[in-house]
């Protein structure tokens, strides 16, 4: 069976893991047991064991069980306790101002099972505060512990947000800190920059230590910064490496290539950056095989037979008017008033139809003549309005001309 594992967070040092078999929620109030004496904490995270963690020899070492839940007179001394650790702060303080103590009290924490108070401070140096002790023990009858904090610890204590935008990892989940030196950031191929590699405590960031591993794995497979890379006649530099994105940027003076670790070994061999493959024709080059194409023809051709179709609903509309015109007709024609003059109306009607046809189709030929001399520049005599322009003169010419004549 699993145990659950609870993240408690106290006044004094970040998150620690707990175990326990009771029923605690996160946000709940316990009582554990801390190195500095037995403390009231509340639930951060709550998880359960690892087969891993399981495993372990020393499992209620790494993990130690917690003491109770915080009942109601564990929460009531709590309360009570807030404006006794604010007086304890000051008088502390105004003490070690009268010794001429260069520390600043940062905050006192009284234990719930003894009867005894833990004070933290923070001062440049180690500092000799035996004197003080003494003072305090006088003047509240408690058992004294003061504890100095570095920077580290003070900004745990205090929290914030880092460069990240995230809580700082000394309050969420770091319970010791590692030395972190400057090579690290070089490893990582940082600017040196202090302020900008500095988190909230003025110190390095702890941060760079995580990666420091991953960095250290990854970077014997690249290449030194300003070594020299012969690629296509020309030699390069190494300028810049970027692990994260495997990236490798080489330069020779005016120009730029970006490889990564592969492409950098073909150079090295003396290949392309990368390799040229084999391009196969394709023997349906210039065929659209996207069904545009077809769609296109199919809706070409349904448009020719819908206009098949009208013309020949429209042939066969006018065939149907020509024969009820010519039922109408023949029966003028059967008609007593027709048969009297039809001869002489027929003979007459047949020369005013010619005549008409024939001035019809004059003027129709005679307007297409128009329109053809039109398009190509061309004008009728009968349209020209200055007649003279037609007339022929001839060149008269002058008496050099003549006297030149004459000599030749």
């Amino acid at each position: 069976m699993h145990a659950t594992l609870l993240g408690i967070t106290f006044d004094f040092q970040g998150l620690t893991f707990y175990q326990t078999n009771k029923d605690v929620e996160i946000g709940d109030l316990v009582v554990c047991q801390t190195s500095h004496g037995t403390y009231l904490g509340k639930v951060e995270k709550k998880r359960e064991a690892t087969d891993e963690e399981m495993a372990k020899a020393d499992f209620s070492t790494l993990f130690p069980p917690i003491v109770r839940i915080a009942t109601f007179q564990d929460q009531a001394f709590a309360a009570k306790a807030c404006e006794k650790e604010r007086l304890i702060c000051r008088e502390t303080q105004k003490q070690a101002d009268n010794l001429n103590l260069e520390m600043k009290i940062h905050a006192a924490h009284l234990d719930v099972d003894d009867n005894k108070v833990l004070i933290t401070f923070t001062a440049e140096g180690r500092v000799d505060f035996r004197e003080l002790v003494k003072i305090l023990n006088g003047m509240f009858r408690l058992r004294i512990e003061l504890r100095q904090i570095g920077p580290r610890d003070q900004a745990r204590l205090v929290g914030g947000i880092g460069t990240c935008g995230l809580p700082l990892c000394c309050t969420t989940f770091l319970k010791t800190f590692d030395g972190i030196s400057i090579a690290m950031a070089k490893n990582q191929l940082l600017a040196i920059n202090i302020p900008k590699l500095s988190g909230a405590c003025n110190k390095l960031m702890c941060c760079l230590k995580f990666e420091d591993k991953a960095y250290s794995e990854l970077r014997p497979t690249y290449p030194k910064m300003n070594e020299k890379i012969h690629y296509r006649n020309t030699d390069y530099t190494v300028t810049g490496i970027n692990v994260l994105t495997d990236s490798i940027t080489l330069y020779n003076g005016s120009g730029y290539e970006n490889v990564n670790r592969e492409q950098l070994e073909r150079i090295r061999k003396g290949l392309d950056k990368v390799e040229e493959k084999t391009v196969f024709k394709d023997i349906n080059s210039g065929v659209d095989l996207s069904g545009r194409g077809i769609q296109d023809t199919n809706e070409r051709i349904a448009q020719i037979r819908r206009s098949e179709e009208r013309r020949k609903e429209e042939l066969a509309n006018r065939a149907k008017k020509n024969e009820m015109a010519k039922k109408a007709s023949g029966n003028n024609r059967n008609s007593p008033h027709h048969q009297n003059g039809g001869n002489n109306r027929n003979q007459n009607g047949n020369r005013n139809g010619q005549s008409r046809n024939f001035n019809r189709s004059n003027h129709y030929s005679h307007s297409y003549s128009n329109a053809r001399a039109r398009e190509s520049g061309f004008i009728p005599v009968s349209q020209i309005a200055d007649k003279e322009v037609l007339s022929i003169k001839g060149h008269v010419k002058s008496e050099e001309e003549k006297k030149g004549n004459e000599k030749k």
